[in-house]
């Protein structure tokens, strides 16, 4: 008993390190963002006008099909994990992406139950899916662990000794991500925004490998909360910038894709080919999960999370308890 409360007490104190480290970031860049608060207002003004707007949703579904992206809209996590699951098909293995919608549907306890591998392939989820422990920010899910640690979980894992070094822990986790990647034909992955105007999913991330996932060669299926509609690229960059200094303090991210149909080209007498490179079929899935009873409930304004977790940062009952307070995909105060 008083080794657990030792070790929660450990895991608070290295969460709030990496925290502390987030925020020095972010009065260090926050100048070299004039407009940062006129930034927020449009974007308060966005989510607004986006969150329960079934226009601007339905516009958004016909423009990704015109696109040639297949997409489901379907109601509840249920039949959302029973649709991954239908597009699974007959494979075994996929490979994932950090998304706290896949956390919320707990999408990835509901595959292995079907007998399928679900490799997580953010460095921080691997860690996570390895020792089943509880993330502690939706962008940093192993910020709670120290490298000793991960040093430890790793040597169960790989039954070696790991070095408890940043280098050496990326690198051998890089390594079996990269084999499992290079393995599977069906990636799964979030969305961080879906711009309405012009049918196109964005992808933000650090470390790469969310491309990698959306490239398996059969098929990328992206899940997505009927909230994360934006009416067009530009206001969904303006969250994503936002996004960005909010999570991590940097003043831009590593990657933004943003896929708005199948590889195609037209080099050869400008005749349209699809399916050049990558999977040869895009389908999302739009989960509602209860949003549009939200939206029209006193609490709609709930919606208007973007998810960079900032207000665990600054959360003085979270720097207490950590993820004790909350649940796995809605850390803090707000479930």
């Amino acid at each position: 008993m008083i080794d657990k409360l030792l070790e929660d007490a450990q895991h608070i104190q290295t969460m709030r390190k990496a925290f502390n480290v987030v925020k020095r970031r972010q009065r260090a860049n926050i100048r070299r963002i004039p407009d940062l608060e006129g930034r927020k207002k449009r974007l308060r003004q966005t989510r607004e006008n986006c969150v329960g707007n079934e226009v601007l949703l339905n516009q958004a579904i016909e423009n990704l099909r015109q696109n040639g992206i297949r997409v489901c809209r379907v109601d509840s996590k249920e039949e959302a994990v029973a649709l991954v699951i239908h597009e699974i098909v007959d494979s075994k293995l996929v490979v994932k992406s950090k998304s706290n919608l896949t956390k919320e549907i707990r999408l990835t306890e509901a595959l292995e139950t079907a007998g399928i591998e679900v490799i997580e392939t953010d460095i921080g989820d691997r860690i996570i899916q390895l020792c089943g422990d509880v993330p502690s920010h939706p962008t940093g899910p192993a910020s709670h662990l120290t490298k000793h640690d991960i040093a430890k979980i790793l040597s169960a894992h790989f039954r070696k000794k790991v070095w408890p070094t940043a280098e050496a822990i990326v690198e051998l986790i890089r390594d079996e991500i990269v084999a499992y990647v290079n393995g599977a034909t069906i990636g799964i992955t979030g969305a961080n925004a879906i711009a309405a105007d012009e049918g196109a999913v964005l992808l933000l991330h650090n470390e790469g490998n969310i491309i990698e996932v959306a490239m398996r060669p059969e098929k990328h299926i992206i899940l997505a909360g009927i909230d994360k509609i934006y009416p067009n690229i530009e206001e969904a960059l303006n969250m994503l910038k936002l996004q960005t200094f909010c999570a991590t303090g940097s003043l831009a991210t590593s990657f933004i894709n943003i896929i708005s149909s199948p590889s195609q080209t037209a080099d050869i007498e400008k005749q349209l080919i699809k399916g050049v490179h990558g999977p040869t079929e895009l389908c999302v899935i739009l989960v509602d999960n209860h949003r549009s009873d939200i939206a029209r409930s006193e609490y709609g304004d709930l919606l208007y999370c973007i998810g960079c977790g900032q207000c665990l940062l600054v959360c003085p009952a979270y720097g207490v308890y950590g993820s004790k307070f909350g649940i796995d995909s809605h850390l803090g105060g707000k479930d």
